[in-house]
């Protein structure tokens, strides 16, 4: 169930990161590189940048993976995802 949890947590966070960047730059990272969107985001935001970057790094091994994501991950993964809605939505 977490791995689930997570994944969504991601799209979420990409989700809120595509919205602040549009509302900042008029513009959201399309390509295949995750770290390109990394980059645009810091443009408008430091530290959901870090949010951003800490989601894309769960987002293989909770889609992918073999080895389960931890409460830890977990946890990590919701509040990096509540950062960056809540920044969206300001």
């Amino acid at each position: 169930m977490a791995d689930a949890v997570v994944t969504l947590a991601v799209h979420a966070g990409i989700a809120a990161s595509d919205a602040l960047c549009i509302a900042s730059l008029g513009q959201f990272h399309q390509g295949k590189g995750h770290g390109d969107a990394v980059k645009l985001l810091k443009r408008v935001d430091t530290n959901a940048a870090r949010q951003l970057d800490l989601l894309l790094g769960l987002k293989t091994r909770a889609g992918y993976g073999y080895t389960p994501i931890s409460r830890e991950q977990l946890k990590k993964a919701v509040r990096a995802m509540d950062a960056l809605v809540l920044s969206a939505r300001s």
